[in-house]
C-alpha cells in the first residue's frame, strides 16, 4: 500500500502526544507556550528582513518574508513543541486511524491553542519592551499588516486560513515521507514560503503579529475585539478545514480505499485459488472415465 507506513506512523505519534496530555497536562502546555514562541521568531524575522523592501518594492517584500519564515515550524519540528495548527494533522490523523479518541483530538487543539495564545501574546510583550517594531519601516509595516488582517472580509480570511494550514500541514506530512533531515528542512522551506509569499493567514502567527500592532500607537483600525472576534475566529475555523480535511482526511481515505482494494483483491484470488483446487480432481475423475470407455 503507497502510503500505509507513514499514516500509521502518523497515528502513532497520535497516541504518543494525547497520552502525554493525560501524563502531564502542565508539561503540554508548556511545550504549547513554547510553539508560541517559536512562531513569533519566525514572524519577527520574516517581518524585520521584509519591511525595508517591501517599502521600496511590495512585491518583492513579500518574497523575502516568505523566504525567512521557515524558521518557525523547522524549530517546532526539530527542536520539539506543540502546534496548533499542526494538531489538525499530527493528533486528527489519529482518530481516523483508530489510536486517538475524538474528545482527545478536541482536548489536543484546544489546549494547543490556549497555549499557543499565550505563548505569543508573551512574546509579543517581549518584543514590544525589545523596541524591535518602534521606529519605522518596521512599526508602519506590521500596522498595515494587522490593518488589514482586522478589516478584511470573513470569508476572505477563512480561505487565506484553509490554504495556509493546508500547506503547513503538507510540510508535516512531508517530513515523514522525507528520509533525511536536509530533506525534510527543503519541504518544510517551500510549503512555508508558499503560504507565507502568496499572503495566506496562520492563526499563531496572528496571535502575535496582531498583539504587536495592539500593543504599539494605533488608529482605531485595529483593535483586541477584532482580533480576537473576528480574523482569529474565521482564520481558525479556515486553518482547521485545510488540515483536518484537505491532507489529514484525503490521504486517510485514500490510503484506507487502496487498503480495501488490496484485501478485495487478496479475498477474490483466495477464492479463485479454492474454486480450482475443488475443480481439478473431478476434472481428473472425468478424464478416467472417457478413457475407460475408448478401452471398451
Amino acid at each position: 500500500m503507497l502510503y500505509t507506513g507513514n499514516v500509521d506512523a502518523i497515528a502513532a505519534v497520535s497516541l504518543k502526544k494525547a497520552t502525554a496530555m493525560k501524563h502531564s497536562l502542565t508539561g503540554f502546555l508548556t511545550l504549547s507556550v513554547i510553539a508560541g514562541f517559536y512562531i513569533g521568531f519566525g514572524v519577527i524575522l520574516a517581518f524585520i528582513a521584509a519591511a525595508p523592501v517591501a517599502a521600496i518594492n511590495p512585491g518583492i517584500g513579500k518574497i523575502v518574508a516568505g523566504a525567512t519564515f521557515g524558521i518557525a515550524l523547522s524549530l517546532v519540528i526539530f527542536a520539539g513543541a506543540e502546534l496548533f495548527t499542526g494538531y489538525n494533522l499530527l493528533i486528527f490523523k489519529g482518530t481516523l486511524r483508530g489510536t486517538v479518541t475524538l474528545s482527545d483530538s478536541m482536548l489536543g487543539w484546544f489546549w494547543t491553542y490556549l497555549g499557543n495564545l499565550g505563548g505569543s501574546m508573551l512574546f509579543a510583550l517581549m518584543i514590544i519592551a525589545a523596541g524591535i517594531f518602534a521606529p519605522d519601516p518596521w512599526k508602519a509595516f506590521i500596522l498595515k499588516a494587522a490593518t488589514y488582517k482586522s478589516n478584511a472580509p470573513w470569508w476572505e480570511l477563512f480561505f487565506r486560513g484553509l490554504f495556509c494550514n493546508w500547506l503547513v500541514c503538507l510540510a508535516i506530512w512531508s517530513t515523514f515521507r522525507c528520509t533525511s533531515d536536509s530533506g525534510k528542512l527543503i519541504m518544510i522551506w517551500w510549503c512555508l514560503f508558499a503560504f507565507v509569499t502568496t499572503g495566506m493567514e496562520h492563526s499563531v502567527a496572528n496571535m502575535t503579529i496582531l498583539t504587536i500592532a495592539n500593543l504599539l500607537p494605533h488608529g482605531p483600525e485595529i483593535s483586541w475585539g477584532k482580533m480576537f472576534g473576528w480574523n482569529l475566529v474565521a482564520v481558525t475555523l479556515g486553518n482547521i478545514v485545510g488540515g483536518s480535511f484537505f491532507v489529514t482526511f484525503l490521504y486517510w481515505f485514500a490510503t484506507a480505499m487502496d487498503e480495501r482494494g488490496a484485501k478485495r483483491l487478496e479475498f477474490l484470488k483466495a477464492s479463485t485459488g479454492t474454486s480450482e483446487s475443488l475443480k481439478a480432481p473431478k476434472m481428473e475423475e472425468e478424464i478416467k472415465d472417457v478413457r475407460v470407455k475408448m478401452k471398451q
